[in-house]
Protein backbone atom coordinates (compact mmCIF):
# COMPACT_ATOMS: atom_id res chain seq x y z
CA UNK A 1 0.00 0.00 0.00
CA UNK A 2 1.36 3.51 -1.05
CA UNK A 3 1.10 5.95 1.49
CA UNK A 4 0.92 9.34 0.45
CA UNK A 5 1.50 12.13 2.95
CA UNK A 6 -1.69 14.12 4.17
CA UNK A 7 -1.37 18.18 3.47
CA UNK A 8 -1.95 20.00 6.44
CA UNK A 9 -5.53 21.77 6.40
CA UNK A 10 -5.84 24.94 7.01
CA UNK A 11 -7.29 25.88 10.95
CA UNK A 12 -11.11 27.47 11.10
CA UNK A 13 -9.18 30.78 12.39
CA UNK A 14 -7.44 30.87 9.21
CA UNK A 15 -10.24 29.72 6.59
CA UNK A 16 -12.06 32.41 8.52
CA UNK A 17 -9.07 35.45 8.55
CA UNK A 18 -8.68 34.68 4.66
CA UNK A 19 -12.03 35.32 3.83
CA UNK A 20 -12.64 38.47 5.95
CA UNK A 21 -8.90 39.73 4.65
CA UNK A 22 -10.07 39.05 1.39
CA UNK A 23 -13.70 40.78 2.15
CA UNK A 24 -11.60 44.20 3.45
CA UNK A 25 -9.17 43.98 0.78
CA UNK A 26 -11.88 44.05 -2.33
CA UNK A 27 -14.08 46.73 -0.56
CA UNK A 28 -16.66 44.21 0.24
CA UNK A 29 -16.14 45.16 3.78
CA UNK A 30 -15.92 49.64 3.60
CA UNK A 31 -13.17 51.36 6.11
CA UNK A 32 -14.80 51.57 9.37
CA UNK A 33 -17.89 49.19 9.12
CA UNK A 34 -18.38 47.39 11.62
CA UNK A 35 -17.49 43.07 11.13
CA UNK A 36 -20.85 41.54 12.89
CA UNK A 37 -19.74 38.43 15.19
CA UNK A 38 -23.02 37.04 14.95
CA UNK A 39 -23.10 37.47 10.81
CA UNK A 40 -19.81 35.27 10.73
CA UNK A 41 -20.81 32.63 12.86
CA UNK A 42 -23.89 32.40 10.64
CA UNK A 43 -22.50 32.71 7.59
CA UNK A 44 -19.12 30.38 8.48
CA UNK A 45 -21.32 28.07 10.51
CA UNK A 46 -18.77 28.10 13.34
CA UNK A 47 -18.41 28.57 16.88
CA UNK A 48 -17.29 32.69 18.14
CA UNK A 49 -13.68 31.41 18.94
CA UNK A 50 -12.20 30.91 15.43
CA UNK A 51 -13.88 34.30 14.75
CA UNK A 52 -12.75 36.42 17.69
CA UNK A 53 -9.39 34.43 17.08
CA UNK A 54 -9.20 35.57 13.47
CA UNK A 55 -9.86 39.24 14.28
CA UNK A 56 -7.10 39.11 16.48
CA UNK A 57 -5.03 37.94 13.88
CA UNK A 58 -6.45 41.05 11.40
CA UNK A 59 -5.95 43.56 14.48
CA UNK A 60 -2.32 42.51 13.78
CA UNK A 61 -2.38 42.89 10.11
CA UNK A 62 -3.63 46.61 10.74
CA UNK A 63 -6.74 45.93 9.18
CA UNK A 64 -9.26 44.82 11.50
CA UNK A 65 -9.76 47.16 14.98
CA UNK A 66 -10.86 45.28 17.99
CA UNK A 67 -12.70 47.47 20.28
CA UNK A 68 -13.97 45.51 23.68
CA UNK A 69 -17.37 45.84 24.39
CA UNK A 70 -18.16 46.93 20.77
CA UNK A 71 -17.07 44.63 18.36
CA UNK A 72 -14.36 44.47 15.47
CA UNK A 73 -14.10 47.46 13.25
CA UNK A 74 -12.57 47.45 9.72
CA UNK A 75 -9.72 50.22 10.48
CA UNK A 76 -10.13 53.51 9.42
CA UNK A 77 -7.58 56.14 8.10
CA UNK A 78 -6.90 59.78 7.88
CA UNK A 79 -4.96 62.94 6.56
CA UNK A 80 -1.99 61.89 8.45
CA UNK A 81 -2.03 58.19 8.30
CA UNK A 82 -2.21 58.05 4.43
CA UNK A 83 0.28 60.89 4.56
CA UNK A 84 2.54 58.37 6.56
CA UNK A 85 1.58 55.29 4.70
CA UNK A 86 2.65 56.51 0.91
CA UNK A 87 6.09 58.03 2.09
CA UNK A 88 6.68 54.39 3.69
CA UNK A 89 5.74 52.40 0.47
CA UNK A 90 7.74 55.01 -1.33
CA UNK A 91 10.99 54.32 0.46
CA UNK A 92 10.29 51.10 1.03
CA UNK A 93 8.99 50.47 -3.03
CA UNK A 94 12.93 51.94 -4.37
CA UNK A 95 14.31 49.44 -2.13
CA UNK A 96 11.95 46.27 -3.13
CA UNK A 97 13.23 47.39 -6.84
CA UNK A 98 16.61 48.07 -6.09
CA UNK A 99 16.30 44.20 -4.54
CA UNK A 100 14.57 42.56 -7.44
CA UNK A 101 16.73 44.02 -10.31
CA UNK A 102 19.87 42.77 -8.79
CA UNK A 103 18.61 39.17 -7.76
CA UNK A 104 16.12 38.58 -10.66
CA UNK A 105 16.06 41.19 -13.30
CA UNK A 106 14.74 38.87 -16.08
CA UNK A 107 11.85 37.34 -14.13
CA UNK A 108 10.56 40.50 -12.29
CA UNK A 109 10.04 42.67 -15.45
CA UNK A 110 8.66 40.13 -17.55
CA UNK A 111 6.06 39.33 -14.31
CA UNK A 112 5.37 43.19 -14.83
CA UNK A 113 4.70 43.03 -17.88
CA UNK A 114 2.40 40.04 -17.59
CA UNK A 115 0.34 42.33 -14.89
CA UNK A 116 0.45 45.19 -17.37
CA UNK A 117 -1.21 42.92 -20.13
CA UNK A 118 -3.92 42.02 -17.69
CA UNK A 119 -4.32 45.77 -16.29
CA UNK A 120 -4.78 46.70 -19.83
CA UNK A 121 -7.46 44.03 -20.39
CA UNK A 122 -9.19 44.89 -17.30
CA UNK A 123 -9.40 48.86 -18.51
CA UNK A 124 -10.54 47.95 -21.49
CA UNK A 125 -13.56 46.08 -20.18
CA UNK A 126 -14.23 48.62 -17.17
CA UNK A 127 -13.26 46.19 -14.74
CA UNK A 128 -12.26 48.60 -11.91
CA UNK A 129 -11.98 46.19 -9.17
CA UNK A 130 -9.67 43.66 -11.55
CA UNK A 131 -7.72 46.60 -11.72
CA UNK A 132 -7.32 47.73 -8.45
CA UNK A 133 -6.27 43.91 -8.06
CA UNK A 134 -3.85 44.14 -10.62
CA UNK A 135 -2.69 47.90 -9.36
CA UNK A 136 -1.71 45.74 -6.12
CA UNK A 137 0.02 42.82 -7.49
CA UNK A 138 2.14 45.18 -9.84
CA UNK A 139 3.68 47.16 -6.98
CA UNK A 140 3.76 43.81 -4.84
CA UNK A 141 6.00 42.46 -7.60
CA UNK A 142 9.19 43.49 -6.78
CA UNK A 143 9.11 42.38 -3.14
CA UNK A 144 8.04 38.36 -4.83
CA UNK A 145 11.40 38.98 -6.40
CA UNK A 146 13.50 40.78 -3.97
CA UNK A 147 14.83 37.73 -2.16
CA UNK A 148 14.60 39.45 0.65
CA UNK A 149 12.56 38.20 3.44
CA UNK A 150 12.64 41.15 5.53
CA UNK A 151 11.39 43.57 2.51
CA UNK A 152 9.23 41.24 1.72
CA UNK A 153 7.76 41.40 5.51
CA UNK A 154 8.50 45.28 5.93
CA UNK A 155 5.93 45.76 2.82
CA UNK A 156 3.32 43.20 4.41
CA UNK A 157 2.68 45.94 6.96
CA UNK A 158 0.89 47.67 4.64
CA UNK A 159 0.24 46.03 2.08
CA UNK A 160 -3.38 44.99 3.19
CA UNK A 161 -4.13 48.16 4.40
CA UNK A 162 -3.07 49.96 0.50
CA UNK A 163 -5.34 46.98 -1.16
CA UNK A 164 -8.05 48.01 1.16
CA UNK A 165 -7.56 51.64 0.13
CA UNK A 166 -7.41 51.06 -2.91
CA UNK A 167 -10.63 48.95 -3.71
CA UNK A 168 -12.39 51.54 -1.88
CA UNK A 169 -11.73 54.18 -4.81
CA UNK A 170 -11.64 52.10 -7.92
CA UNK A 171 -15.21 53.52 -9.02
CA UNK A 172 -15.29 57.11 -8.79
CA UNK A 173 -12.22 58.37 -10.32
CA UNK A 174 -11.75 57.13 -14.11
CA UNK A 175 -9.53 59.63 -15.02
CA UNK A 176 -7.13 59.02 -12.33
CA UNK A 177 -7.31 55.52 -13.62
CA UNK A 178 -6.45 56.00 -17.23
CA UNK A 179 -3.17 58.46 -15.95
CA UNK A 180 -2.31 55.86 -13.37
CA UNK A 181 -2.11 52.84 -16.28
CA UNK A 182 -0.45 55.61 -18.22
CA UNK A 183 2.71 55.91 -15.37
CA UNK A 184 2.56 51.67 -14.30
CA UNK A 185 3.46 51.67 -18.13
CA UNK A 186 6.45 54.27 -18.10
CA UNK A 187 7.86 52.93 -14.72
CA UNK A 188 8.09 49.38 -16.44
CA UNK A 189 9.63 51.14 -19.78
CA UNK A 190 11.81 52.76 -17.23
CA UNK A 191 13.58 50.15 -15.17
CA UNK A 192 13.82 48.00 -19.01
CA UNK A 193 15.77 50.88 -20.00
CA UNK A 194 18.06 50.88 -16.66
CA UNK A 195 16.40 54.45 -16.32
CA UNK A 196 16.54 54.24 -11.98
CA UNK A 197 16.82 57.91 -11.85
CA UNK A 198 13.78 58.65 -14.11
CA UNK A 199 11.88 55.41 -12.16
CA UNK A 200 12.47 56.76 -8.62
CA UNK A 201 11.32 60.13 -10.04
CA UNK A 202 7.77 59.21 -11.91
CA UNK A 203 7.31 56.52 -8.82
CA UNK A 204 7.66 59.40 -6.43
CA UNK A 205 4.61 61.28 -8.40
CA UNK A 206 3.03 58.61 -9.11
CA UNK A 207 2.57 57.65 -5.51
CA UNK A 208 1.84 61.76 -4.79
CA UNK A 209 -1.25 60.92 -6.74
CA UNK A 210 -2.07 58.11 -5.13
CA UNK A 211 -2.16 60.18 -1.71
CA UNK A 212 -4.14 62.86 -3.53
CA UNK A 213 -6.80 60.77 -4.70
CA UNK A 214 -7.00 59.02 -1.12
CA UNK A 215 -7.35 62.65 -0.15
CA UNK A 216 -10.49 63.37 -2.05
CA UNK A 217 -11.75 59.89 -1.85
CA UNK A 218 -11.91 60.88 1.92
CA UNK A 219 -13.48 64.13 1.66
CA UNK A 220 -15.98 62.87 -0.73
CA UNK A 221 -16.74 60.27 1.67
CA UNK A 222 -15.44 57.39 -0.10
CA UNK A 223 -13.22 55.89 2.64
CA UNK A 224 -15.77 55.62 5.44
CA UNK A 225 -18.28 53.34 6.96
CA UNK A 226 -21.25 52.11 4.97
CA UNK A 227 -24.53 55.03 4.54
CA UNK A 228 -26.04 54.98 7.88
CA UNK A 229 -23.62 53.25 10.04
CA UNK A 230 -22.09 55.50 12.65
CA UNK A 231 -18.51 56.37 12.07
CA UNK A 232 -16.77 54.17 14.77
CA UNK A 233 -13.19 56.59 14.80
CA UNK A 234 -12.26 57.12 18.66
CA UNK A 235 -11.14 60.25 19.68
Amino acid sequence: MTIKRIAPQPSLTQIVADQVREAIMTGSFRLGENISEDRLVAQFGVSRTPIRDAMALLSKEGLVVVRPKKGSFVFETSLSDIEQLCDYRQFLEIEGVHAALRVSAESYLSAMQAILNRMDAAMREADHLAYSLLDNDFHRAAFEHCGNSYLSDAFGLVAGRISALRSNVTAPYDARRTESLEQHHAMHDMLKSGDMTAFVELLALHIQNTKDVYREALADGHLGPPSGEPNTREN
